[in-house]
């Protein structure tokens, strides 16, 4: 039941949040954050497990293990620029949100170009 632990977590520091944002909203917004990085560390160190049966995967298949890294930093800075971009919405810098939102998709369109690279290759060997 460690999905219990971390919503308790969850509920206690939203309560605490709340009751420091009357008197010091600046140690509310700290809270917040340190909340929510202590939430994203402890549900990446459940990832390991995952990783490493895609791991075995890839090594009993043919496919690239590059593509299966590519995937999983693009999924990695899918969670981490949401993660960033909620922390900076609830500190009340949705403009900075935007931007930070803008900033990863590019980035994983930029990360993803071998994949799409090696797509274009296979689409046009089928033609």
């Amino acid at each position: 039941m460690e999905v219990l632990k971390i919503v308790g977590f969850a509920i206690v520091a939203t309560v605490l949040v709340i009751i420091i944002k009357e008197q010091k909203p600046e140690i509310a917004v700290v809270l917040t954050c340190a909340s929510a990085i202590l939430i994203m560390m402890y549900a990446m160190s459940k990832m390991s497990g995952i990783i490493d049966m895609l791991n075995k995967l890839v090594e009993t298949s043919s496919i690239n293990k590059e593509f299966l890294t590519i995937i999983l930093k693009v999924t990695g800075i899918a969670y981490i620029v949401e993660f960033g971009k909620n922390v900076c919405i609830d500190a009340g810098q949705s403009a900075i949100a935007t931007k930070l939102e803008m900033a990863g998709k590019v980035i994983i369109v930029v990360l993803s170009f071998p994949l799409i690279n090696a797509l274009l290759t296979i689409v046009s060997g089928l033609v």
